[in-house]
């Protein structure tokens, strides 16, 4: 029983360096909606979709924010819908995009049907976690995809882990776990996926001044049995 208490505080302890991340962006969702709107990722989506199983099929965007990339997916004809753990994100989505389906949930504890979706869309919502927490998450994600399903998951370039105030998007600290390539691969690996590639988009190269001096990795995996390949 002492052990069994000791194991809970430990996982509530855990879940504090998230907690303060959502509430982070619960804070100002309209700051984080106003410096990424423009941050379009199309040349990721149309990768993304040629990794499909079902090129119409059903896929999730996970942390979806604001809806941005649901939006995006949707109107390529893909069947998406959105979660997110911020509240205020999901209500903002559900208002810019009321005919799509978002809720607020946990994004390593997804409550959907093995094999429901054909892809999965991540994007900078990994990178909020820590690395046994991502784990937990990619197991997640491969039981909900189809065979074959695609992935997308996008992380900061970098070494180590820190809590700190970004002022680009919110004035309240959020937590950062930065990966390279080699660890982004080991972990998809690790939990069953087929990495298909790894690559690297810098920020301000990309989208212009006011933007930050970062490089982001954009992975794209397949699940277990898939014979998709990236065009």
């Amino acid at each position: 029983m002492d052990d069994d208490r000791r194991d809970d505080r430990r996982d509530d302890r855990h879940d504090d360096y998230l907690d303060a991340t959502v509430r982070a962006y619960d804070l100002d969702p309209g700051r984080y909606e106003r410096a990424t709107a423009g941050m379009l990722p199309t040349a990721e989506i149309d990768a993304f979709v040629r990794l499909l199983p079902d090129p119409a099929g059903r896929v999730l965007d996970v942390g979806c924010a604001f809806g941005r990339d649901t939006a995006l997916l949707a109107d390529r004809g893909l069947r998406a819908q959105g979660v997110d753990l911020s509240p205020a994100f999901v209500a903002r989505a559900a208002e810019r995009r009321p005919d799509l389906a978002f809720q607020v949930m946990d994004a390593r504890q997804l409550d959907f049907p093995d094999g429901h979706f054909s892809g999965i869309w991540c994007q900078a919502v990994l990178l909020h976690l820590k690395d046994h927490d991502i784990r937990t998450a990619l197991d997640g994600f491969r039981r909900v995809l189809a065979p074959g399903g695609a992935l997308f998951a996008s992380f900061k370039e970098g070494e180590g882990e820190e809590q700190v105030v970004e002022r680009f998007s919110s004035d309240a600290s959020r937590f950062y776990r930065y990966q390279s390539a080699a660890r982004v691969t080991a972990l998809l690996t690790a939990t069953g996926f087929r990495p298909t590639a790894v690559e690297r988009s810098h920020e301000s190269e990309r989208y212009g001044p006011g933007h930050r001096d970062l490089t982001w990795l954009h992975a794209f995996a397949t699940a277990p049995d898939g014979t998709a390949a990236r065009g």
